[in-house]
């Protein structure tokens, strides 16, 4: 469901390998789900979302949505859920997508 925070097996982009990783489900496609990567790191571009409310999304470290970092996926590769984004911090990331894809 859009908002939920998972950990699964997030493949790298070569196709060949995954990483466990937090991921941020974006759309549900009944067996499979559009994620992306969830990171410790510092935000790098405009399609990044800090995530003001991380703890309550069920994360352990401060936390960045990365919005360009796209996997159509199947729920397979889901470990365990997380914890869901706070409405404040959806409503952010909706506003960046919509932002970004008018560009």
């Amino acid at each position: 469901m859009f908002g939920d925070i998972v950990l699964c097996r997030f493949p790298f982009t070569s196709g060949v390998g995954s990483k466990v990783r937090p991921a941020l489900i974006l759309f549900d496609l009944n067996s499979d789900a559009v994620i992306c990567r969830v990171t410790s790191s510092t935000a790098k571009s405009p399609s990044d979302v800090e995530l003001a409310d991380w703890q309550a999304a069920g994360l352990l470290k401060n936390s960045v949505a990365r919005l360009d970092r796209l996997v159509t996926a199947e729920r397979t590769i889901f470990i365990k859920r997380l914890g869901k984004l706070t409405p404040g911090d959806l409503n952010t990331v909706r506003a960046i997508w919509n932002l970004r894809m008018t560009l």
